[in-house]
């Protein structure tokens, strides 16, 4: 089970959007392309291009999890806009609320 509350570090993860991997992967991915070794409780954001998925992956020394959130079509989550050029950025958990309760509808249709 993920838990995550106020007191987590939040990384949301710019230009990730492989949502067939997993775990492991995104892991290494970590690793390996931001440098980064996830502490205790670090949960990482990745977002589908489709911007209709969101995943947070929590690490700590004993296990990780997977939360996932996906809109059905019609809605998606609202578009990032980065400040700079990381790899990774450091969001509150303010943000991280407002990103995954907001929904954004991507066509009005009135009869």
């Amino acid at each position: 089970m993920l838990n995550i509350t106020g007191l987590n570090r939040f990384s949301l993860v710019r230009d990730f959007h492989d949502m067939r991997c997993k775990y492991d992967k995104v892991l290494s991915i970590i690793h390996q392309r931001l440098n980064r070794e996830p502490e205790d409780g670090d949960v990482f954001i990745v977002m589908s291009k489709d911007l209709r998925l969101v995943r947070l992956f929590s690490y700590d020394r004993r296990s990780c999890s997977m939360f996932e959130r996906r809109f059905r079509p019609g809605y998606k989550f609202m578009q990032v806009t980065y400040n700079g050029n990381e790899s990774i950025y450091s969001i509150n958990w303010r943000d991280v609320i407002l990103l995954l309760e907001s929904p954004v509808v991507k066509k009005l249709t009135v009869k």
